[in-house]
């Protein structure tokens, strides 16, 4: 879609989505016509299901551009999430950008063991901290589900700011934000607080790196993915603290790796934890609870 080209070519919706398709594919993208459509309808802020309603108006030179830009960032593996600034999770719009690890559909089971447990709970007992909070994905759809206090951690000052940026826009406001390395980040007068920990952790192993994803690898933050050489790093940290912030009855709730499960058990037994492991629909053994 060149210069000259898009001169003599009444460009409309349908044909960009036509153009797009072989375009993207043969950049080695999986979901091209998805990615096209996609694009297209966030240019033009529409639905992605109108687009074909829209097939043959034409597209005026500033909308063209757009696409253009769209189109050529994806073909980069530039993750359409960052393209659009958006994310759908657990019901919910949240913005991410580039420096925040974007939302895995996954880690709503996390949520929803997160809701369950907190339910049987009295109200001012459900006392939750998040570490890792990354776009505030997990504290922000717990939050928003039912009365709770809650904490959210993060390392990264971008990540921070667009956490907060999102409960703003959920209308979220019992939460507070704190930067820092785990735990560090908290007061020590915060020890024993905690009926709920939360964590997301840097969970892949440094030899994964090469064979992942160009869309992952090249794009989201690295300190929010790999988790050393073992991939167990941040759970060792983790599980050498847990138990100095749980309250008493208090539990923790872990995503793992698909193939993480008894490495990280094995740490959270020495430090004098049980744990009971949840399936994911794919089968893999997704979310650790651990407890006293």
């Amino acid at each position: 879609m060149g210069e000259t080209e898009s001169e003599k070519v009444v460009w409309t919706p349908l044909k960009i989505v036509q153009w797009a398709v072989p375009y993207l594919t043969q950049k080695g993208l999986p979901h091209a016509r998805l990615d096209a459509e996609s694009l297209v309808a966030h240019a033009l802020g529409i639905d992605r299901l109108k687009v074909y309603l829209q097939f043959d108006r034409p597209l005026d030179p500033s909308e063209l551009a757009l696409i253009r830009d769209y189109m050529k960032r994806r073909a980069g593996h530039e993750p359409i999430q960052y393209i659009t600034g958006t994310r759908e999770f657990y019901g919910h719009s949240f913005k991410v950008a580039p420096g925040v690890l974007i939302p895995r559909p996954e880690t709503e089971q996390l949520v929803e063991l997160a809701i369950k447990h907190l339910e049987t709970l009295p109200e001012e007992k459900r006392q939750v901290l998040d570490l890792g909070t990354g776009s505030g994905c997990i504290a922000l759809s717990v939050a928003k589900a039912l009365p709770c206090q809650a904490w959210a951690v993060d390392l990264s000052e971008t990540a921070l700011a667009i956490a907060q940026e999102n409960a703003n826009n959920l209308g979220v406001s019992n939460i507070q934000w704190r930067q820092g390395n785990w735990f560090s980040a908290l007061e020590t007068t915060e020890k024993g607080r905690f009926q709920l920990i939360l964590s997301n952790p840097p969970y892949i192993p440094l030899a994964e790196k090469a064979g992942m994803e160009a869309q992952v690898r090249d794009f989201e933050p690295e300190m929010a993915l790999f988790g050393g050489e073992s991939g167990f790093e941040a759970y060792e940290k983790l599980a050498n603290s847990f138990g100095d912030w749980l309250a008493p009855g208090g539990i923790g709730l872990l995503e793992l790796h698909a193939h993480g499960l008894e490495g990280v058990l094995a740490l959270f037994e020495k430090a004098g934890f049980q744990g009971k492991s949840f399936p994911d629909l794919q089968g893999y053994l997704r979310v650790l609870r651990v407890e006293k």
